[in-house]
This record gives C-alpha cells, structure tokens and sequence, in this order.
C-alpha cells in the first residue's frame, strides 16, 4: 500500500464525519455553539458567512484548505474556511447568473465582504461534509437556499438552527416571505430556539426532522458559574438592570418610559443601562437629572463571568423589544437569581410562568410594564421565591454539560439517518 492510501482513507472517515457549519465568524453565540459541540467522533469546519476576526471565544481554530487539512486537524479542533480570492471574481459572475443578492443587515457597512453561493459550494466540493448546519436564517440560511438551489450535484442534508427573530418577525415581512417559504420546504431538519417557532415553519411548508428546541447559546458551564458567583438572596439587592438596545427591535426607551412612571416606587435603587445607543444614554441621563432617580449607564463588560456578576446583583432584570427569540439576558437573570420582566414577544412564556416565576408584558403597554417594575420592587416573597425555581430551569435546559453531548448524539443520529436514505 502507498504512503497516500491510508491517508486518503482517513480522508474519507473524516468526511463521513465532518460538519459544514455556515456562520458568523465574530459571534459568541457560533463559538459557544462550536465550543459545546466539540468532541473527537466529528470534525468541525466554520465557513464564515462575512469576513471578519474570528472571535476569541473560539478557542482552538485551524485554518483548513482541503479534506487533507480536515484529516489532520487534532480531536476537538475546528477548522475554519477561508475561500480564495481567487474565487471572487467567479462568484460575482455567478450571482448575476442566478439572480442571488445577499441580504444585509442594516447595521452592517457596504464595506462587509460576504460569502456567496459559490463560495459555499467550494467548501462543499472540497469537504465533501456530511452535514450542513447554518447558524442562523437570513444570512446563512439564505447563503445555504442558494447553494443548495444551484449545486451541481448532490447537496449535502441541511440542518438549519433558528436565532432570535429569524422567523417570527421576519415571516411577516412581505420582502422576506418568498425566502423563508423555500427554505422551509429545501431543509432536512430544523432547530429552533422556541417551541413557537417550529410551528411557524411547519405553516410555511417544512416536512423534515425537527429537532427540540436549544438556545442558540446552547448553553452555559453552570457548575462552574456557580462556583465563581456570591449571590445575594435577590430581596436584599438594590440594583435594577436595563438592557439598553433600542431600534430594529428592542424598545429600551420604553423600559424609560415606564420607570418615569414607578419612579416614587425606586427610590434607593440604583438602575444600570446596559448596551445602550447614545440616544438611550442621553434619556437615561435627562431621566435621572429630572427624577432624581439614581441611574447609570454602564460601560460593556468583555468578561462574560463580569457580565453575570452584574446580573446577580440585580434585584429585577428587564428587557422589551417586538421581537426576540428566548432572550440571552433573561436566561442569564433566571441563572443569577434576577427576577426577569420580559416583553411577551420573546418565548419567555417557555421559561417562566408569568406572575410567579417572571413577569411578562406587551412591549406596548408601558403602564403594565410600570406595574410590573412597581411589583417587583416592592414584594420581597416574589423575588425570593422566584430565583430558586428559575435556576433549576437553567440548570435542566441551559447547561452545556446536558446540551452538548444531547446535540452531539443528534448530531450523529441525523449523519447515520441521511446516510441510511442514500444507501436505502
């Protein structure tokens, strides 16, 4: 036997056992996911859905070329793609022929390269993957539809996970209607965060696999988290926390409104706004001076265990939007033992039960988000009863050592399933 042969069979193992993951290279969600998922019995490889570093919260990246590279990569290293410039000039030609225009996000610059069709089906051809798994809908989601739509050849099984509000917003908006009904029907299997949306999608046309519901965060070391985290029992903590997004869905200058309108009821706390835009920094502040209320915006925080701290010494922790998937920050507040007043438009309502465990609101009714913030300032039972309960929630559903190795044997069980209807 030649030096190439058992290389050219550990070659066709590993590609039996590769899976093309489509997605965003700078996002801590893709290397949370990635980091959950490692294991030796898979091999990883990132196509990046835009140039961009990738995150330092993906530790132990290689960058790959070829099945060769993907052979050699060490167990539990992820290979990351990096498509040849060489291949730009040919993936332009081939969007004018097919029509393809990639979506872009409105906070996003001209300047942002994307990966196109092309690109993916050279990853395709080189890796030769078991599975494609796109992180994300209207980015990656939409890469894989073109892909798919135009390889020339059999396209790998697709599974497609859901982030935030990839369907349940953006199905009502008529410009992305025509896209998401093709990719609910071209789909092998489906991953959301909600409950809420596997039906939405089930409505649009998908008869594959569904799998259960995961976070996109996948999931957080709880034990670890627990170990580093002195939390106070959550009665006796005098801060309120505000996430500060406001535009495309978040709606912090509601969370405002409504704290204008409970002031007399948070006196004595300090109220910290968080990830907030200069035009939410610049109410925050008009708010305090008028009010006299005592509120801050607080810078972000790189270290994640930092972030959390900040939660568990939050009394309440809220957020408002019009759409979301299971907010991050509210599974971080049930975590951290921060009673969680959410809008109704995220999934909460699979996380918590409202007027117990949480509070969930209209984004629009500011008046009952101001009841809710009066509530959960003054009844020291309800927070306390409500955080022992939260964080048996998230100890069960968002914990890496429970969601990582349940995701890895589906992982295998969809790879082995495809791989039995071609031999059937």
């Amino acid at each position: 036997m030649t030096e190439a042969g058992p290389l050219m069979s550990t070659e066709l193992q590993s590609r039996s056992n590769t899976i093309l993951v489509v997605a965003m290279p700078n996002s801590v969600h893709t290397a949370r996911w990635l980091n959950m998922v490692r294991t030796p019995h898979l091999r990883f490889v990132l196509l990046p859905i835009f140039r961009a570093p990738v995150t330092e919260a993906l530790v132990g990246w290689k960058p790959v070329s070829t099945a060769r590279d993907v052979a050699e990569l060490g167990a539990g290293d992820v290979g990351v793609f990096d498509p040849p410039v060489q291949f730009d000039h040919a993936a332009i030609v081939m969007n004018e022929r097919i029509g393809y225009q990639t979506w872009v996000p409105h906070f996003m610059g001209a300047e942002v390269q994307f990966a196109q069709p092309l690109h993916l089906m050279e990853a395709v051809r080189r890796f030769r993957p078991a599975l494609v798994h796109s992180l994300e809908v209207q980015m990656a989601g939409y890469l894989c539809l073109a892909g798919k739509t135009h390889f020339a050849g059999e396209f790998p099984p697709w599974l497609l996970s859901n982030w935030g509000s990839d369907t349940y917003l953006y199905r009502k908006l008529e410009d992305h209607q025509p896209r998401l009904q093709q990719v609910a029907r071209s789909i092998d299997a489906y991953l959301a965060e909600c409950r809420r949306d596997c039906a939405a999608l089930k409505q649009m046309g998908f008869d594959g696999i569904l799998l259960p519901p995961v976070p996109a965060s996948g999931g957080m070391d709880i034990e670890h988290l627990a170990a580093t985290m002195d939390l106070p029992a959550p009665s006796t903590r005098r801060e309120i926390l505000v996430k500060g997004y406001h535009g495309w869905s978040g709606r912090a200058l509601h969370i405002l409104a409504a704290i204008r309108m409970a002031a007399p009821a948070l006196r004595g706390y300090t109220i910290r706004v968080i990830h907030a835009p200069e035009e939410v920094h610049a109410v925050a502040l008009r708010l305090a001076a008028e009010t006299g209320l005592d509120i801050v915006n607080d810078p972000y925080l790189a270290s994640h265990e930092d972030a959390l701290r900040r939660v568990g010494r939050a009394r309440m922790t809220i957020g408002c939007g019009i759409s979301d998937g299971i907010s991050t920050t509210l599974l971080e507040a049930m975590m951290a033992g921060s009673f969680p007043i959410q809008s109704n438009t995220s999934c909460g309502e699979e996380w918590v039960e409202n007027g117990r465990t949480g509070i969930l609101y209209s984004p629009h009714d500011i008046a009952a988000l101001a009841q809710a913030i009066e509530r959960a300032a003054s009844d020291d039972a309800l927070v306390d009863a409500a955080a022992p309960t939260n964080r048996r929630t998230v100890e069960e559903r968002w914990n890496v050592g429970i969601n990582g190795p349940a995701m890895i044997q589906r992982y295998r069980v969809l790879i082995d399933t495809f791989a039995a209807r071609v031999r059937a």
